[in-house]
């Protein structure tokens, strides 16, 4: 193709490395492929004879962004029966193991996935299940713990190193407490520094502090659903607020609103917002960076907007210093109050642009700009190590699901657990706020 017109080397060398990738298996699959098979795999497991309970295990359960393989800790008394059962699982592509304690299959979609089911009895299942969750790094530290006190960890219970006597416990809770322990979150259980940073009284963000969402589309530009349609699924949530940011004019491809456009949609949500006296909605815009660092549209436009989002969706190649002006020009506007996925990453598929983070976040600490967790399972943009920097430096941060369907406003779910992975607690998060406090922080610079 180097001869066509556009086309370089450098275009062909990468339309050929992917033609190679086509159907290969990546290493490790993200979350947004293998969460709708977890889920698919507990369905079923729900509905078999001879299982008292059962649990994710792994990095799954501990919520990584990528993950090798699934594994589930099943409770019985009848490993026979829940066995036989196991072997009829949906999308058995083969047997890998068939054992009384473990069952290995590899399940088929667009890609094959090894789950494993570990077999126990009731008693055993708390152990078992905090040994198989992990990480690696955090059981090394728990071992230590148990060593000092004399008692040895294993996946059966925890054992009196003396008496050879083997205590087993009601559920995790129980475990951690036995150390003096609060229950340590999965997501939390990573370095191993968790055993002794948490405590109870840590103000970890949860799902029920999220007050609204501040990052989504309707059909006025490419989502699925009317401004109407989105605020009452909002409404149904438990929310107080939301903000409808749909794409600006430069996005063509995307049906960006021009300034007239935005100024219609503008009257509908007043018109919306007149039928209700218990939820608000924000009128915002999620504005182009334009690939010559200008913004899409000028300050008095932005100067009507309730909520501004800025956010690169073009011209990834360019080098790190002309994507930092960019993201300057935009930290540097006085009407933004929010960058988006603010590295353009697509887990697995892309690598996004050459953001330096640390400038990223010393400017969004300097400018009082907050920057976004996109909760999209194919995105968690800022990723959870990135989080816990900004939080560290004082930066705000906002949990959006840039939703374009009603069913994606479920991620909320997703974000909060990969916030609570970066140790996030709920006065970071901005749409924790209420409408009070969240306008008075837009209002920061007006």
């Amino acid at each position: 193709v180097q001869q066509l017109p556009g086309f370089g080397k450098k275009t062909e060398e990468k339309l050929l490395a992917a033609i190679e990738e086509i159907g290969s298996r990546p290493e490790r699959l993200p979350l947004a492929f293998v969460l709708p098979i977890a889920e698919e795999i507990e369905n079923q497991l729900k509905n078999m004879e001879g299982i008292v309970r059962f649990s994710r295990a792994g990095s799954l359960r501990r919520m990584k962004e990528t993950v090798k393989d699934l594994d589930f800790i099943i409770a019985t008394n009848d490993p026979h029966l829940v066995r036989e059962q196991l072997l009829k699982l949906a999308n058995v592509s083969d047997v890998i193991a068939n054992g009384d304690t473990k069952v290995s299959l590899e399940l088929r979609y667009e890609y094959e996935i090894a789950v494993d089911f570990r077999l126990v009895t009731p008693e055993q299942f708390a152990t078992t299940l905090h040994h198989f969750t992990g990480s690696k790094e955090h059981n090394v530290r728990m071992r230590q713990l148990a060593k000092e006190r004399g008692e040895k960890i294993s996946e059966y219970g925890v054992e009196n190193v003396k008496t050879g006597e083997v205590k087993t416990f009601s559920d995790e809770q129980a475990f951690f407490a036995h150390f003096q322990l609060p229950f340590i979150p999965p997501e939390l259980r990573e370095d191993g520094t968790e055993v002794d940073r948490y405590r109870d009284d840590y103000s970890l963000l949860c799902l029920s502090h999220i007050q609204g969402d501040l990052h989504m589309h309707s059909t006025w530009s490419d989502g699925a659903c009317s401004i109407e349609e989105m605020a009452e699924a909002c409404r149904k949530k438990g929310y107080r607020y939301m903000a409808i940011t749909d794409h600006s004019q430069y996005l063509k491809v995307a049906n960006g609103l021009t300034v007239e456009r935005l100024r219609r949609q503008r009257e509908e949500i007043e018109r919306l917002n007149a039928k209700y006296d218990d939820f608000t909605i924000l009128a915002g815009i999620e504005m182009d960076i334009l690939p010559d660092g200008t913004l899409d549209y000028d300050d008095g436009v932005l100067e009507e907007l309730d909520f501004v989002i800025a956010a690169i969706h073009s011209s990834f190649s360019q080098s790190r210093d002309v994507i930092m002006k960019r993201l300057a020009a935009a930290l540097r506007n006085r009407h933004v109050d929010l960058i988006a996925h603010p590295t353009g990453r697509l887990i697995g598929k892309r690598d996004g642009y050459d953001v330096d983070i640390d400038m990223l976040i010393e400017l969004a600490r300097e400018t009082n700009t907050a920057l976004e967790l996109n909760a999209n399972p194919n995105r968690l943009d800022l990723s959870y190590s990135y989080l816990k920097k900004a939080q560290d430096a004082g930066v705000k941060i906002a949990i959006n699901t840039d939703a374009h369907h009603l069913d994606m406003l479920d991620h909320m779910e997703i974000g909060v657990i990969t916030a609570r992975k970066g140790w996030i607690r709920k006065e970071t998060v901005i749409n924790t706020w209420s409408l009070e406090e969240l306008r008075s922080f837009l209002q920061r610079n007006r």
